[in-house]
């Protein structure tokens, strides 16, 4: 069941929007675990094809910082009632979709990197804000969108954006592919361990120290921290300590490597604090002569809980049982994404997009081709609309 179109809402206009972010490209290349959020193309969607889309409209200044994300403030400047909702940028999975699919709508489905992810998302609150402009409807407050270029599995742009920009706010949601109000997730860290010794040659190996030897100490060690582990919750699930990458140099004929690199992913719940994760694992290690050890963190996500009742789950969940008849799905994720830092900055922030859909072609589903179909962002964009004027009109 569907709700009357809200004034303003064009389906057309929707579509046409959807399909331009769909055929440009924002992807980290099959082969990188990552990309600046400086990258060209990263840079030439927000400045050449969203900030021209969102100035059009003629709702408030758009800015640019210099990692190129996006704000748009939107309504009186009154620092409550206030909302924030933070759209993305970089497409990380989808990587087989054939580039022949890339923004083609077939059989009512738009196909694309990203388009599942943040792009279908990003295209219904272009077209809530289009029901907002088109109505001139004045907010009694203020709305913060932003487009978030984050492309590194970590929080450094949202840093900026609160710590260095300022951002506050009420409440907000992240828009994004979600099968529905994700109101918390775990947190994560990754743990860079290194273990250096000397290369050799393998036919005379007590000339050299190899690294690899070390290696399965430490691994020992950590699978012993790893069944100490045992911090639970009912709903977001248990810590863990998982590793999942391993580099060993130098690579050459018949050479023992010198040095052997592991990334291990910690995942750790509310009242963890990440640093002391890290600390713990460099305990756990400790010394393994003859090799050197070093330990330290990279990329981190912190966790979140939201409240069920907490007003903007209650918008959310309204607009959403207005539009389609019935209430979403809420609860918690095992992945982590970036709301942990609006919520460590006191802005309760829950995740609420287009459910994400992919076709198996080759490949995991990660990797698989990736669409959406243009029903769900339609209803979106509708249910992001509501919502924000059931806050701010």
């Amino acid at each position: 069941m569907t709700a009357p179109s809200l004034p303003g809402f064009d389906p057309t206009d929707v579509t046409e929007t959807l399909i331009a972010l769909a055929r440009t490209p924002t992807d980290v290349p099959l082969g990188q675990n990552e990309i600046e959020p400086t990258d060209p193309k990263i840079a030439h969607y927000v400045h050449d094809v969203v900030r021209p889309m969102i100035e059009s409209l003629d709702l408030g200044p758009v800015q640019i910082d210099s990692l190129n994300n996006l704000i748009c403030r939107v309504g009186s400047g009154a620092p409550s009632p206030s909302l924030l909702v933070m759209a993305y940028a970089t497409s990380q999975h989808g990587n087989y979709t054939d580039p022949a699919l890339e923004g083609r709508l077939i059989d009512g489905q738009v196909f694309g990197k990203g388009t599942a992810q943040n792009k279908g998302a990003l295209a219904a609150l272009l077209g809530a804000l289009q029901i907002i402009a088109s109505q001139k409807i004045r907010l009694r407050g203020t709305l913060t969108v932003v487009v978030n270029t984050e492309s590194q599995s970590s929080h450094r742009c949202s840093a900026q954006l609160f710590d260095g920009a300022g951002l506050r706010a009420d409440s907000g949601w992240l828009a994004m592919g979600t099968r529905g109000i994700v109101i918390g997730h775990r947190g994560r860290v990754d743990v860079h361990v290194t273990i250096r010794g000397e290369a050799g040659h393998s036919s005379q190996p007590h000339l050299g120290k190899n690294a690899i030897f070390g290696l399965r100490e430490a691994l020992n060690r950590l699978a012993d921290l790893r069944g100490r582990i045992t911090r639970s919750d009912p709903g977001l699930g248990r810590e863990h300590l998982e590793p999942y990458k391993l580099v060993t140099s130098p690579i050459a004929p018949h050479t023992m490597p010198d040095t052997a690199t592991l990334t291990i992913d910690r995942r750790v719940l509310p009242g963890t604090d990440p640093a002391d994760a890290v600390q713990e694992i460099r305990s756990a290690l400790g010394d393994i002569p003859p090799y050197e050890i070093d330990v330290r963190a990279g990329a981190t996500h912190l966790p979140y809980r939201v409240a069920r009742d907490h007003p903007v789950v209650t918008a959310l969940s309204s607009a959403h049982a207005a539009v389609r008849g019935e209430a979403p799905w809420i609860g918690y994720v095992p992945y982590a994404f970036d709301a942990g830092y609006a919520n460590s900055r006191g802005i309760p922030t829950v995740m609420f997009g287009p459910p994400t859909q992919r076709r198996r072609e080759t490949g995991p589903d990660v990797l698989a081709s990736e669409f959406v179909p243009v029903s769900e962002v339609w209803d979106f964009t509708k249910i992001y609309a509501q919502a924000i004027l059931s806050i701010l009109g």
